[in-house]
């Protein structure tokens, strides 16, 4: 990937939730690497929320996002749209030349996400998937810390996001309720627990079993995923998560943590809370300082996993580097959780695809 000069000139397909509460707020702390000049989206209220916040000309909010490419002189777009439009999006925003940024997951298929893989090589286009949680300021201090052998051999691996929702946001007008869109527990959260024990672990899955169900019944999407998973390096790791699961009284509702042969390492709430290490000299836990994180407001803590990731992108970008999340690695998070979804309906351990 070819040098840009700064800022880069970003275009916004999706102006709904995310965006509002975490992709602005992290684009408009970065004015030294991007610069929003457009914004596209079919809700009027989406759209004007959005471009009043980043000072965008009423001219360049635009209804249509092809009528953005088409009219803007662009260097990248971010796409926040519903999982199953990510396709339509992708390929689009490929041919016209630009970096692509696609929330994930980066299809609702396998065969959906290869159709993107050839878009953008034939296009000859950057492209690269949010994983936003990999760049949270606790998660960046407990990879440095495996790196340096924190835990040594690391051998099993957990992962958890436990949530209860309520009747309302089990509306089945929802999209994240509608199977079609790409809905449900495992795509839509589970998808951040895998890449984030699978990067603690510091080794591909290889074999996944699971049981993905709507266990509560509450709608038609599954709101209970549960995975086993085998890794290269021969690490086991388990993956649970839930819509309708009650937590509270001091339990930790969302971990990922690595055990190994000298001791373990546990993030809290995605690298947003505590990183604690524990010791096979003391037997106990101990929280590790992340200043960076300290430094942080709550709210500039829940959104610091997207501002990270939009830092180092950019800054990849503007230096020509290779981006920080790979297609191969998007492609890789969806085969896991294609492999989860054949082995539940199988009820045996499948191979993750290649």
């Amino acid at each position: 990937m070819s040098a840009k000069k700064p800022p880069v000139r970003l275009g916004l397909i999706g102006c709904g939730g995310i965006v509002q509460l975490s992709h602005l707020p992290g684009l408009l702390g970065l004015p030294n690497l991007v610069q929003i000049v457009a914004v596209a989206d079919p809700l009027e209220s989406n759209r004007e929320a959005v471009g009043q916040k980043a000072g965008i000309p009423a001219g360049q909010r635009y209804i249509d996002y092809r009528d953005m490419l088409s009219a803007e002189t662009l260097d990248a777009v971010s796409i926040a749209t519903p999982h199953h439009m990510h396709g339509e999006h992708v390929r689009t925003a490929a041919e016209a030349g630009v970096l692509v940024i696609s929330e994930k997951p980066m299809a609702t298929s396998a065969e959906e996400a290869d159709s993107i893989l050839d878009a953008v090589a034939r296009h000859g286009a950057a492209y690269t998937v949010v994983h936003n949680f990999l760049f949270a300021p606790g998660t960046r201090r407990a990879l440095e810390l495996l790196a340096e052998g924190a835990v040594g051999s690391p051998r099993m691996g957990r992962a958890k996001s436990l949530f209860h929702k309520t009747p309302d946001q089990f509306d089945p007008a929802l999209w994240r309720n509608q199977l079609a869109a790409g809905g449900g527990a495992l795509k839509d959260t589970a998808y951040h627990e895998i890449y984030l024990v699978e990067a603690m672990v510091g080794s591909p899955v290889r074999f996944v079993d699971a049981r993905i169900r709507s266990q509560f019944g509450l709608g038609s999407v599954d709101d209970l995923a549960l995975l086993w998973m085998e890794h290269e390096n021969g690490a086991l790791t388990t993956v649970s998560t839930s819509w309708q699961v009650a937590t509270g009284h001091g339990e930790i509702a969302n971990l990922s943590e690595v055990h190994g042969t000298q001791g373990a390492l546990r993030l809290e709430q995605r690298g947003r809370g505590p990183l604690r290490q524990f010791s096979l000299v003391t037997r106990e836990w101990t929280e590790i300082p992340v200043p960076q994180l300290a430094a942080m407001t709550p709210e500039q803590q829940g959104r610091a996993g997207h501002a990270g990731f939009f830092a180092a992108t950019f800054e990849a970008v503007l230096a020509g580097a290779a981006l920080p999340v790979s297609a191969a690695a998007a492609r890789h998070n969806l085969a896991i959780i294609e492999a989860a979804l054949q082995a539940s309906q199988s009820r045996g351990a499948v191979e993750v695809a290649a």
